[in-house]
């Protein structure tokens, strides 16, 4: 039996085309629900017609109408962010980590140039990505969700070929 001699974590594109999927059916779901308060809308229109005067059934009718067509659009805008970011994905390693150094996202360097290993999230609408930091101040992330190891292996293996110098901070994954 053969030691371990480096940690290679490829780019998955799994994860993300599953989200792909599962935002097209979103976004198919809500233009369903928007022709069907359209067509509501409309019948009530035409069955209470007699009843509908003056501006107040406008107002009525822009809010419920708005209310779905905002939905759509907020998901639309999702479906369109993650299949661009599956349009994206790099094919390769998107981590490796060894004795010598380790390399995220195409940076790579020596355990004495690392200053930070953590997980991090970016920002709103994106997920927590693993981050490389160097001490000249470069940095590279590779998003959790285009790899399938999980964030503890990626921790042990920091530790363990950094000769416990480093660990991957996992701080910002706590809820």
């Amino acid at each position: 039996m053969s030691p371990i001699v480096e940690l290679v974590v490829p780019y998955d594109a799994g994860p993300l085309t599953e989200k792909v999927a599962r935002r097209r059916a979103l976004v198919r779901s809500r233009i369903v629900s928007l022709v069907i308060t359209l067509a509501v809308l409309v019948a009530i229109y035409f069955w209470q017609r007699d009843q509908l005067q003056g501006n107040g059934f406008l107002v009525v009718y822009g809010v419920v109408i708005a209310i779905p067509v905002i939905w759509l659009i907020v998901v639309l805008i999702m479906y369109l962010r993650t299949r661009k970011r599956l349009r994206t994905l790099q094919p390769g390693i998107a981590v490796q980590i060894g004795p010598p150094g380790i390399m995220v996202g195409g940076l790579g360097a020596s355990w004495p140039e690392v200053a930070a290993v953590a997980a991090v999230k970016p920002g709103v609408g994106h997920g927590p990505v693993l981050r490389l930091t160097l001490h000249d101040g470069r940095q590279a992330a590779v998003p959790f969700e285009q790899i399938t190891v999980f964030p503890a292996t990626l921790d042990g293996a920091v530790r363990a070929f950094s000769a416990s110098r480093h660990g991957v901070d996992l701080t910002a994954l706590d809820n």
